[in-house]
């Protein structure tokens, strides 16, 4: 009876060090948010945009930037910009959703790529590109 007993719990130990190794390695190759790069000081996110989600106006205050989206979905965004990197929530009006994402914007201001995710995730919910219209 010892022997069986001395064979689970070692199997128990060996199933939750390989569980615990598991949670570990996936945690390690998750996505993580690209790091922001020096900009330009006369580059600004505020102006129109042509997006993959349709069109999107930007306002900016110092590092905050709000907006509008409209055209495959209608929503906004809001967010802080550090360097290149603008850091936002969305919220779609229908249906209902929200989430959050990050745009890079182009050394020459005129492109920004980045990924959009829902609720607090930033990637799960695909690419998000703009272009800037011309004038702004």
């Amino acid at each position: 009876m010892r022997n069986t007993a001395s064979v689970n719990n070692g199997r128990l130990l060996l199933a939750l060090a390989t569980l615990a190794l598991s949670m570990a390695a996936l945690q390690s190759c998750g996505a993580s948010l690209p790091s922001p790069r020096p900009l330009p000081g006369n580059i600004k996110f505020a102006g129109e945009w042509d997006t993959n989600w349709g069109q999107m106006t930007l306002s900016q205050r110092g590092k905050h930037v709000h907006g509008r989206y409209k055209g495959f979905r209608n929503g906004s965004i809001t967010g802080d910009i550090e360097g290149n990197r603008l850091l936002f929530k969305w919220t779609q009006v229908k249906p209902r959703l929200h989430g959050r994402g990050y745009l890079l914007m182009s050394q020459d201001g005129k492109r920004m790529e980045g990924r959009w995710g829902y609720l607090k995730d930033h990637f799960e919910g695909g690419r998000w590109w703009a272009n800037r219209i011309e004038g702004y």
